[in-house]
């Protein structure tokens, strides 16, 4: 049988390297019926460059169009513009890739099998392992409408059987998320407000909220470096923590109606437990990311 379209996006930002690491581990893919969109979010180290050379080589076995934007358009701004390229062009399904990530052979044809043998379906999304290991980053999501928190299955800990179970989750993750084209006909694009975190969750509750399924698929497996764009998962940029502060309330404002009390107040336990981490962990620039907590629930609440 023919095999159904698939777009693959990369969004990449200050990330040569790791979007070059994600490429070449593509080749090795058994699906072969995809195209890959990579998106340069206005690098600022000469990766389009380096990347308009590394593609001139055609040293790739599928085509690759390179996108660059005008400005840093964040994670949804950045898979916006190549999501509209592929509605336009009639793929049937977008797989989201984090660029600092590395795919096992099977692990676009995993996705797609279940997405065409359940139409219910909507979303689905990998297995993930921190890089170079077997310790599970991410086995499924799950998310709290009244609170804003959320939490990675498996985290930090090693595989076992119980997570080669596929089932239904709150939420997959923008790292690996494949989602039917014609999905946005219903929900609309990736909300652009977020700019970084929590879009990808809004946009898991936006298809449930529209009947679809939200399914975690363990036979498609996929090797995450973790945060790479963001300073690293143990040395996040002072600015991440003002999108986790924001974003984590209004994910809730968005989606749910009424006071959002709870919500309020696990920004306010995270803030504080954030701001305590910044001091007995001695985290660098210290007034920054502060200031950034601070700002964060000022946002949160005043800004629509």
């Amino acid at each position: 049988m023919k095999e159904p379209s698939v777009a693959i996006i990369l969004v990449n930002w200050n990330g040569y390297n790791d979007t070059k690491e994600c490429l070449k581990s593509l080749n090795s893919l058994s699906f072969n019926n995809f195209r890959v969109f990579v998106v340069d979010n206005c690098s600022t180290d000469n990766s389009f460059e380096n990347l308009k050379t590394l593609l001139a080589n055609k040293n790739y076995l599928y085509k690759i169009d390179l996108i660059k934007t005008e400005k840093n358009l964040g994670f949804a701004g950045g898979n916006n513009i190549a999501i509209k390229k592929a509605y336009s062009l009639g793929i049937k399904y977008i797989w989201l890739l984090n660029n600092d990530t590395v795919v096992d052979q099977r692990a676009l044809s995993a996705l797609v099998e279940r997405m065409e043998s359940n139409a219910d379906v909507g979303i689905a999304g990998s297995k993930i392992y921190y890089y170079g290991s077997d310790t599970l980053w991410f086995a499924g999501g799950k998310f709290d409408i009244r609170t804003g928190k959320t939490a990675h299955i498996g985290y930090k800990e090693k595989d076992n059987v119980i997570y080669n179970v596929e089932k239904e989750v709150d939420y997959i993750t923008g790292c690996s998320l494949i989602f039917r084209t014609n999905l946005i006909n219903k929900i609309g694009y990736i909300n652009e407000n977020y700019f970084l975190y929590y879009e990808e969750t809004d946009f898991n509750i936006r298809a449930h909220k529209h009947g679809w399924k939200i399914l975690y698929v363990p036979k498609s497996v996929v090797y995450h470096k973790v945060s790479m764009a963001s300073g690293g998962e143990n040395n996040i940029s002072p600015k991440t923590e003002y999108y986790y502060t924001r974003n984590r309330y209004w994910v809730c404002k968005l989606n749910s109606d009424g006071t959002h009390l709870l919500a309020f107040l696990y920004m306010i336990y995270k803030a504080f437990k954030n701001l305590t981490k910044i001091i007995i962990k001695n985290q660098t620039e210290k007034k920054k990311r502060a200031h950034f907590i601070v700002k964060g629930i000022r946002d949160a609440l005043f800004l629509k």
